[in-house]
């Protein structure tokens, strides 16, 4: 093998090195734009609203210990009545809550960016029962004359974006209706809404009043947000059932759905979440003694995405750029050898770059058109110009149409590959596989040794 042909594969080598540059050239432009989707995204959220977290409700009561205690003085002489106070809180979960929630999807734009966005309509029931708040209530007495007062409980629903409540709602506890305010007054997540409760809902349900039972609650929550929607499993059987015409969910978090329909008309996925799953109770007292990190550990919900955008599938595709370049340069070096018809490293060059310009043609044009419609305009674009430099670089029209069919075929095949999920990368490895097969089976007739001497004479004859 001769120094022209080494020579030749090195500036060939060379030129590919450089497009594979300008490959990372466009990677960093999809990226530059998906960064400017997402601050598009924050816009938005700024004057809609952003994700929201659900957690609640709960009922919430404070109370106050209050006792005496003889001690000696710090001289030791005499004895004094030290007061001592210790404020403190309970949660009181309900026994169950049931949620039934309809999302609603529309589109904001920013600029040339569609973003989703959501309104819901969140009816809330359940109940608290009297034996449980009879225990949550049981308060360890620091002293055997220490009294216990409680004070005004209420009830809490906290959101993680209060902008998104669309409305004020009105709570409906055993027979009586209560207006809600503005904060969840919880200290661990403060937004949200709250209703004041008169002392005697407490006193009924601790004894004074023996004949309250149980103490049932409804509700309903308008609420906004975009992107996904996450619940906290705040109660001791905890049912959600979720409806919405989006029809690319992506359900996540500690709790997937036990059961789920999803079709192109939306989704509809129920969850059910015992205390013993959730384990709720020693996290909310580990909360009401100041550790809350564990209760806001275990949310689930759903994120309503657009499985493959065109920025993903731009990148996807740009991933098999530089097999492309790789295919026309074989399939030219193979022409070369077979056909014994020189080619110029410059060709090879100009050739890949056409490919190369493939890709930011399709990202400029799924920013405004259908993505399919935008691959379709720039690999005909791309063919054709190929198509026409090839005529004249192969000399001979029909091997030229043979490069650009096999030009198109390899676009609907990546296509495809894009455009798929769950078998993106496995048809991608069967691509590569058949594209080396191929390879191997056009060349098995080659002796490669005397390849040289025929690049040689060419290039003498050509002198």
């Amino acid at each position: 093998m001769n120094k022209t042909l080494l020579i030749k594969g090195g500036v060939i080598t060379v030129i590919a090195i450089i497009l594979l540059v300008v490959l990372a050239s466009v990677s960093g432009t999809i990226g530059e734009r998906q960064h400017y989707k997402s601050s598009a995204k924050a816009s938005v959220a700024k004057s809609w609203t952003g994700a929201q977290t659900v957690f609640g409700p709960i009922l919430v009561v404070p109370y106050t210990l209050k006792w005496d205690s003889q001690e000696w003085s710090e001289n030791g002489k005499t004895k004094i009545v030290r007061h001592h106070k210790r404020n403190g809180t309970r949660y009181i979960l309900p026994d169950t809550t049931k949620l039934q929630a309809s999302i609603a999807t529309d589109i904001r734009y920013q600029g040339i960016y569609k973003l989703p966005v959501y309104s819901g309509e969140l009816n809330l029931s359940g109940q608290f029962s009297k034996a449980n708040i009879l225990e949550k209530t049981n308060v360890a007495l620091p002293h055997e004359k220490a009294q216990l007062v409680f004070s005004q409980p209420y009830f809490s629903l906290a959101v993680s974006d209060a902008r998104g409540i669309n409305s004020v709602p009105i709570l409906n506890l055993g027979k009586k209706e209560f207006e809600f305010k503005a904060g969840s007054q919880l200290t661990f997540m403060d937004k949200g809404i709250h209703a004041q409760l008169p002392l005697e809902v407490v006193n009924a349900l601790t004894g004074v009043n023996d004949g309250v039972q149980d103490l049932p609650f409804s509700l309903k929550l308008s609420l906004r947000g975009m992107d996904r929607i996450q619940f906290f499993p705040s109660a001791l059987d905890y049912q959600l059932s979720l409806t919405s015409p989006w029809p690319h969910p992506k359900f996540y978090g500690d709790f997937l759905p036990l059961s789920r329909t999803v079709t192109s008309e939306g989704f509809d996925a129920q969850w059910q979440v015992s205390a013993f799953a959730s384990n709720i109770e020693k996290n909310v007292s580990a909360c009401e003694q100041g550790n809350c990190k564990a209760l806001l550990a275990g949310g689930f919900g759903v994120e309503f995405i657009e499985p493959v955008d065109v920025y993903l599938q731009s990148e996807r595709s740009l991933k098999y750029g530089f097999l492309f370049i790789g295919l026309v340069f074989v399939a030219f070096f193979i022409f070369e050898i077979l056909k014994k018809l020189p080619i110029h490293p410059v060709q090879y060059g100009l050739v890949g770059l056409a490919i190369a310009l493939f890709y930011l043609l399709l990202m400029s044009l799924s920013e405004h058109i259908n993505f399919m419609l935008s691959y379709l305009i720039a690999a005909l674009a791309c063919a054709s110009l190929i198509s026409f430099y090839l005529v004249y670089v192969l000399r001979h029209a029909k091997t030229a149409g043979m490069f650009a069919a096999l030009l198109v075929l390899l676009y609907f095949t990546l296509y495809i590959i894009v455009s798929a999920e769950d078998f993106a990368l496995l048809m991608g490895s069967l691509l590569v596989f058949i594209v080396l097969a191929v390879v191997m089976v056009a060349t098995r007739n080659i002796n490669w040794y005397e390849v040289g001497d025929g690049f040689k004479a060419e290039v003498t004859q050509e002198k």
